[in-house]
């Protein structure tokens, strides 16, 4: 199938993209388009006009403060692997990025657009949420900051309105001794998409687990918070967390009763469920590990 007729724009500057956008009558936003221009030729999505970010210098932008490293929404998932302050800071993001797609996918799809996907099976969003990341939305009104676990809606909706620009991914520095990890399961090596997905923040003090972030995905219709999962394994002793143990058990099977999956041709719900306990436990002990060699680092 081919793509219908469309009129084809690519300003230069965040500006003109935002009055662009704001004139369109039925226009939608393109940066690397790996899935929207998929969509648009399988007869999914019709646009009469699409604007694109691609020369968007503003887009790029990445830097950093005492509290927060800023990333710009138009980085493409090979620049975020290349970047110094996301290996610095977030290494289980980049982990993450590394699973999306191929090469080539990579080198062209954007952080922004794989979070506007919304897809379920979202691979950037599970660590991001952990990190209690926040996204910045753009429109000639001005600029508006929302908490990344509250930007979607449904799968393939989210808050964003249609004269906006997601813009920029805020991340907040981990405390100290924090370590974090990002498990994925598909049914291939390469270029699998997540049939389930799960991402686990643990911050250690006095050898207790002080704060936990579990976030799952691809077993809801958005990444979700499995708040049951922190609840069981928050302000426990960490001399009680190894493998098999009750409370990782616990956890595991909290996370499983918070995920809501679906039967589709990539598995079952009981199967992704089953799978959903098993990798929520793994990830939980690799982010224990992580702050252990955090805390030896430091």
């Amino acid at each position: 199938m081919y793509l219908k007729e469309f009129k084809f724009y690519r300003p230069g500057t965040l500006s003109e993209a935002l009055e662009m956008l704001s004139n369109a009558e039925n226009g939608a936003l393109k940066a690397g388009g790996t899935d929207l221009l998929v969509e648009m030729k399988k007869g999914l999505r019709s646009y009469s006009e699409l604007i694109s970010l691609t020369d968007l210098a503003e887009l790029k932008e990445q830097n950093e403060d005492a509290e927060f490293v800023r990333l710009g929404a138009g980085l493409t998932h090979s620049e975020i692997l290349d970047s110094e302050l996301v290996r610095k800071y977030f290494p289980a993001f980049a982990e993450a990025v590394l699973q999306i797609g191929s090469n080539q996918v990579r080198n062209t799809g954007t952080l922004g657009g794989n979070l506007c996907t919304a897809a379920a099976c979202c691979d950037s969003a599970p660590v991001l949420i952990a990190l209690d990341a926040e996204v910045e939305m753009m429109n000639k009104k001005g600029t508006e900051t929302i908490a990344l676990k509250d930007f979607f809606v449904h799968n393939r909706r989210t808050v964003l309105k249609k004269d906006q620009i997601l813009t920029t991914v805020v991340v907040k520095k981990c405390a100290p001794h924090t370590g974090v990890h990002f498990e994925k399961f598909g049914l291939r090596q390469g270029s699998a998409i997540a049939v389930v997905s799960v991402a686990a923040l643990l911050t250690i003090e006095d050898g207790l687990c002080k704060d936990a972030r579990i976030v799952i995905g691809a077993v809801a219709p958005t990444p979700m918070v499995s708040y049951n999962a922190i609840n069981a394994i928050k302000g426990r002793p960490v001399s009680d967390f190894y493998e098999k143990s009750e409370i990782l058990l616990a956890a595991g099977k909290a996370a499983s009763e918070d995920s809501v999956p679906i039967d589709d041709v990539r598995g079952g719900a009981q199967f992704r469920r089953n799978v959903l306990n098993t990798l929520t436990q793994r990830a939980i002990l690799t982010a224990l590990r992580n702050c252990n060699m955090q805390n030896t680092q430091t």
